[in-house]
């Protein structure tokens, strides 16, 4: 049994159960993002990732040459280490070649500080206004204000490092989109804004999923799939046609939006199956659940659709919701207390229309 098999059953053993999860919990958010999207619905998997070990062993390699009249040994020259840190000049040149092929695609042209050259976004001349502290303080993602670092290894200890910013768009576009490649807690996030708004940098998660995916492959050296909409939606109308109905997987659990009207942030719990009647209907071309009373006779229900959009570079599930004949947008609604909080009344521009629209 390995250390860590024995440190588990140390804190089983003393009935410590409740202290073990947690720490388990804590060393799956610090390995990155989770793709399991209904977790915040379900108790811990049994299941444990095992890593293996590789033990490489060193043989003394003897190198014989032939003897003529002189005695020279040939020296075997050892190869120079490759550097392990987060970010290098290798990464930055694979993240030049990356962003000529996908802004080619994009049918887009952006001025990367990879390829030597200072980006001006509305006036903000990039990495310079980083580097001398023209931004401290004026930059906000969501609801927080942060401070940016301009680093060249991911590594200089700040929250929130930029490796590279690239800025552009399509040709005679008045506005153009600035790209913040980001190292925030040593995790790969590329962030994005195309407004100043007076004088605060707005910044949020780019919902580019090649982009968030290329990025965070070169960084970690393995790039992340991107998940879709219909994998968290496969099993809505297998729930709504089995009697008795069941919620879908991704539907589960306590959901959290932020009020605006109270300017806190409320839950939606989850209701039990036998008080609700589901049914599965498209509005807006979305596919919705509807949610209605168990013997509501009249009147429309509350639809919701879960989808996933990209938060701190990682893919995480948000449910719409909507109301009326409509299907008018009301809110978004996530997994995590913090993350409603942080995100706010937030809107990706998939959302249905609202009344007023």
């Amino acid at each position: 049994m390995n250390e860590f098999g024995r440190m588990k059953n140390r804190f089983i053993q003393k009935g410590m159960k409740k202290i073990w999860w947690s720490m388990l919990i804590g060393v799956l958010l610090l390995g990155g993002c989770s793709t399991n999207a209904a977790s915040h619905s379900r108790k811990p998997s049994s299941k444990e990732s095992r890593s293996s070990v590789v033990t490489k062993k060193t043989n003394k390699v003897s190198s014989q040459v032939s003897e003529s009249s002189s005695s020279e040994k040939k020296v075997i020259a050892q190869s120079k280490p490759v550097s392990t840190t987060i970010w290098n000049k290798t990464k930055e040149q694979k993240l030049a070649k990356f962003m000529q092929t996908w802004q080619s695609e994009m049918g887009q042209t952006y001025k990367g500080t990879y390829n030597g050259e200072k980006p001006n976004h509305l006036g903000y001349v990039f990495p310079d206004v980083i580097k001398n502290g023209q931004l401290d303080g004026k930059v906000k993602w969501g609801s927080r204000k942060i401070n940016l670092t301009w680093s060249t290894n991911g590594e200089n200890g700040n929250e929130f490092q930029i490796v590279a910013v690239a800025t552009g768009g399509k040709p005679g576009t008045n506005f153009p989109t600035s790209y913040l490649f980001c190292i925030h807690n040593k995790r790969p996030v590329v962030l994005m804004t195309q407004t100043t708004n007076g004088n605060t940098l707005e910044v949020q998660d780019t919902q580019n999923g090649d982009l968030q995916a290329g990025f965070a492959g070169i960084v970690t050296g393995t790039r992340p799939a991107v998940l879709t909409d219909a994998s968290l939606n496969t099993d809505v109308s297998s729930s709504v046609k089995v009697s008795p109905q069941r919620w879908p997987n991704a539907y589960q659990g306590t959901w959290y939006y932020y009020d605006t009207s109270d300017k806190k942030v409320d839950s939606q719990p989850e209701s039990k199956i036998s008080d609700v009647k589901l049914t599965y209907l498209k509005i807006q071309n979305i596919k919705w659940l509807d949610v209605r009373g168990a013997h509501q006779t009249a009147g429309d229900g509350t639809y919701e659709y879960v989808r996933y959009h990209y938060y701190d570079g990682c893919q995480i599930p948000v449910m719409m919701t909507a109301g009326g004949a409509g299907a008018w947008f009301t809110l978004n609604a996530y997994p995590n207390k913090a993350v409603a909080m942080q995100l706010q009344d937030f809107k990706y521009g998939d959302e249905s229309k609202s009344e007023e629209d």
